[in-house]
């Protein structure tokens, strides 16, 4: 189920004793939990608000709020942060839970008692038999990331609630500097309505001013001047990075990743996968596959493979030599500029 929709229902009084708000958009996690938190009144939240984050208090503390009454109010409302054990991770340091006892609770759960699992994680462990008895009672929300179109109609929709809009190129900028991510297109938000009081009308003036480029995006821009074969231009803006503080194996970690995105796009696209099954399939967010499938209708599979190749040679040698990771990234970049890709 959507967020809007559950808190459609909610608002008309259908509330369920117990939701998983499962996905790693973050907007939307925190838009659904601040929506429960004002289920409650504001003189009764002291009282009927339970928050408990699983990696410090102990799960038997939550389950025993959950089957107290409400005090002087209609519900108590319990939420579950960070419930690492339904997935397939292991924590370091993990408490001993009383899994058994949620399992329990969930068999049974308090009517008067809105029990909430607040799960920012792409998926749960589907064999746990904590995950199938969730499955069985619980009414699921849907967080995971929007695709590109959704992020547009729910930027528009925010706008038009605030009697603002956006020009066609600063939305294009706006998606680009962001990753195309919701939560940071509602995190650059205020600035922008801040800047365009006036007006009422967000330009690419505003935006290009107030919206930095993100350090992924700075790494599309390195990727084609590799691709590109400049030399010159790719080692200065090596070095920018560098000045900004990035650590070079995170550097390359990063680089490597979207060149071997664009090598699975290119391979996937070769067998006749559309961007919906490609992003399924790679499990990345759609717009990094849809800024993958343009650039590559302008590089060769060759100079991608060469160039991966290239970056993961870097990585064994920053981790196992004391060269200057500079220097290795130039040698790279002489290495790669020198052979010409045949396609």
């Amino acid at each position: 189920m959507k967020v809007q929709q559950a808190i459609k229902n909610m608002t008309n009084g259908k509330i369920a004793p117990v939701y998983v708000a499962l996905g790693t958009e973050s907007y939307l996690q925190d838009q659904f939990k601040d929506f429960l938190v004002n289920l409650i009144p504001a003189e009764e939240q002291e009282f009927n608000v339970g928050r408990y984050d699983m990696e410090a208090v102990n799960l038997s503390v939550a389950i025993d709020d959950a089957r107290s009454i409400p005090f002087f109010g209609e519900h108590r409302l319990v939420l579950l942060e960070r419930p690492y054990f339904l997935t397939g991770t292991h924590q370091k340091n993990a408490l001993d839970h009383d899994l058994d006892g949620l399992l329990q609770y969930l068999k049974n759960p308090e009517s008067a008692t809105i029990f909430v699992i607040m799960a920012p994680y792409p998926k749960l462990d589907e064999r746990k038999k904590l995950t199938k008895q969730l499955r069985k009672t619980a009414e699921f929300i849907d967080c995971k990331p929007l695709t590109e179109r959704d992020v547009r109609a729910a930027l528009s929709t925010k706008l038009q609630g605030q009697g603002w809009k956006i020009e066609p190129a600063a939305l294009e900028l706006l998606l680009e500097r962001t990753g195309a991510e919701l939560s940071a297109i509602m995190g650059e938000l205020p600035k922008l309505v801040l800047a365009t009081q006036d007006t009422k009308v967000i330009s690419k003036k505003e935006v290009n001013a107030l919206v930095a480029r993100s350090f992924e995006q700075n790494i599309f821009d390195l990727v084609d001047l590799v691709l590109e074969r400049k030399v010159n231009a790719a080692l200065t803006m090596y070095r920018e990075l560098l000045l900004q503080k990035e650590e070079p194996l995170k550097i390359n970690a990063i680089l490597e990743g979207q060149f071997r995105l664009m090598l699975q796009v290119m391979i996937l696209r070769e067998h006749g996968f559309d961007q919906g099954s490609m992003t399924k399939q790679i499990k990345a967010h759609p717009y990094r596959i849809k800024l993958a499938l343009r650039k590559n209708r302008r590089f060769k599979r060759i100079d991608l493979q060469n160039a991966y190749l290239g970056l993961v040679h870097v990585e064994e040698k920053m981790k196992s030599s004391a060269v200057d990771p500079e220097l290795l990234f130039q040698l790279f970049l002489l290495n790669f500029s020198q052979h010409q890709g045949v396609a």
